[in-house]
């Protein structure tokens, strides 16, 4: 008889179903999985921009993408974009890999990103391999036909956590309740206690409760605080609800004075937000320049006094005796490029991975030498954003003048030759070093071409990579041939349903 793993998921927001679901539909009826929430507290419900990982989940559970745009509001993401970063008027995007072209790369051309450097040495930089700027000019996507290419999505959290919990509801035990005291006796959970006097034990707590981080903070984990680097602490959601004509398949993230603004494109309404730092602007300063770029830009006003508070950071072990911390539970680092949830699908993952129905020391150390190197990248890869060269405010000024040594560093790298896999890749990590080298093309970093060139010439891979490039760019403008318009194609599935 298989072995019944007890497990109990405490926050039923969207880290807590997809936990869940995660867990259920990998272990089966190994795994008995119960999940406790407040019915009546409403989970935080931002955070709709994806990255191409949420695939993954999706698969693992069953759920298509079809049925997201269908009860979901969720449209196609193909990437970000990025505007007003190092000036005014200044726009660059930050696109996934296209599966056609990305099966050109030999093992020596990507590890040299060698497709990369050739292309911004002759100025015709597109993406490489990613999907170009054809996409984000015309709001299209690759095809009507199939989803086999890659994407991520954007999606109404609220409604998908919804969505999942109604998709388990018979696989899953879903109890109403509140957390009102947690028993901890040699650094473990042995029970918890609901408002209404139920006593919960389980062999696994998972903590997906978000900010309030009920069971691990009975754990005394230690905190590791980013803050001093990353000083955005505040956000100011907005949704809008009114109608486009296009349906953009990318998030914009847009520069500000004192942060970025968030521009989430869903099939009825768009979800923005403005990111900020309480220690260079006051909160009604911040709702007023939102208001001025909302009014500019979609000509509508902020109509929500809602302001959501966090830290940039993350506990230093997220696995601690008998409870694993998940999702905003874990951490956080600020919503650029979506890593809330891609962090919470590669926790999930490791742990089911890792885990097999004995809570071992072993396996927690492994789980959390995996989950803080995440982070760690993480961290790094969004502070690089930051490394604009903006003065025009004490914020940018701040950012601009605190530079870490591993920046620096970089910073060095790029000056005299080219980032390549060995300068930043881990099979654990999330950012790759294309993606470092995106950010140092769109923010004017690769200046020197005599160096770019002697670096190709160097490792023996110029004449391949003029060669492969030509083929990518070709296979891209054959994908791109046959796009369909983003919003047309979105309406025509909804109309299905």
């Amino acid at each position: 008889m298989k072995q019944q793993y007890n497990i109990v998921v405490v926050g039923g927001g969207t880290a807590g179903m997809m936990a869940a679901s995660y867990m259920k539909a990998f272990w089966g009826p190994t795994a008995n999985i119960r999940v406790i929430y407040d019915h009546n507290t409403p989970g935080i419900g931002v955070g709709e921009s994806l990255t191409p990982v949420f695939d993954a989940y999706l698969k693992v559970v069953g759920i298509t993408t079809i049925e997201l745009i269908q009860h979901c509001n969720a449209t196609i993401k193909l990437g970000l974009k990025f505007k007003n970063w190092t000036h005014e008027g200044s726009e660059w995007y930050h696109s996934f890999p296209l599966n056609d072209a990305i099966v050109r790369l030999d093992q020596p051309l990507m590890f040299y990103n060698a497709i990369d450097a050739y292309d911004i040495l002759h100025n015709q930089y597109d993406g490489a391999y990613n999907y170009g700027k054809y996409y984000f000019e015309h709001n299209k996507i690759p095809s009507a036909n199939n989803l086999q290419y890659r994407h991520a999505m954007h999606v109404d959290a609220t409604l998908f956590s919804k969505y999942v919990e109604e998709k388990f509801k018979d696989q899953l035990t879903i109890i109403d309740g509140i957390v009102n005291n947690v028993k901890v006796e040699n650094g473990n959970i042995t029970s918890i206690h609901l408002k209404d006097g139920q006593e919960i034990v389980a062999d696994i707590f998972i903590d997906a409760s978000g900010y309030s981080r009920t069971l691990i903070k009975n754990l005394n984990p230690k905190w590791v605080d980013i803050s001093d680097q990353l000083p955005t602490n505040r956000t100011i959601p907005n949704p809008l609800f009114k109608e486009f004509d296009t349906i953009p398949p990318y998030t914009t993230a847009e520069a500000s004075k004192n942060g970025w603004i968030l521009d989430v494109p869903l099939s009825n309404r768009r979800g923005t937000g403005y990111v900020y730092s309480s220690k260079f602007t006051t909160d009604q300063e911040a709702k007023e320049d939102f208001n001025q770029w909302l009014l500019k830009t979609h000509n509508a006003e902020l109509a929500s006094d809602r302001i959501i508070s966090f830290s940039n950071g993350y506990f230093k072990n997220l696995w601690i005796g008998n409870c694993v911390a998940m999702g905003l539970a874990s951490g956080f680092v600020e919503p650029l490029e979506a890593t809330s949830i891609h962090h919470l699908i590669t926790q999930v993952d490791n742990f089911v991975r890792i885990y097999h129905g004995e809570n071992l020391a072993f396996d927690a150390e492994n789980y959390n030498r995996l989950s803080e190197a995440i982070y760690q990248n993480s961290f790094r890869y969004i502070r690089f954003f930051y490394n604009t060269g903006r003065t025009d405010s004490e914020f940018w000024r701040y950012l601009n003048e605190n530079k870490p040594d591993w920046l620096v560093r970089k910073e060095e790298k790029i000056k005299h030759s080219f980032i390549t896999h060995r300068d930043i890749e881990d099979d654990r990590w999330m950012f790759e070093s294309t993606s470092f080298n995106c950010i140092a093309y769109g923010h004017g970093m690769y200046k020197n071409n005599t160096r770019i060139e002697h670096f190709l010439r160097s490792q023996g891979m110029y004449g391949r990579a003029a060669q492969v490039s030509a083929e990518i760019r070709k296979i891209k403008q054959s994908v791109e041939s046959t796009s369909v318009d983003h919003k047309q194609w979105i309406d025509k599935i909804k109309s299905t349903r």
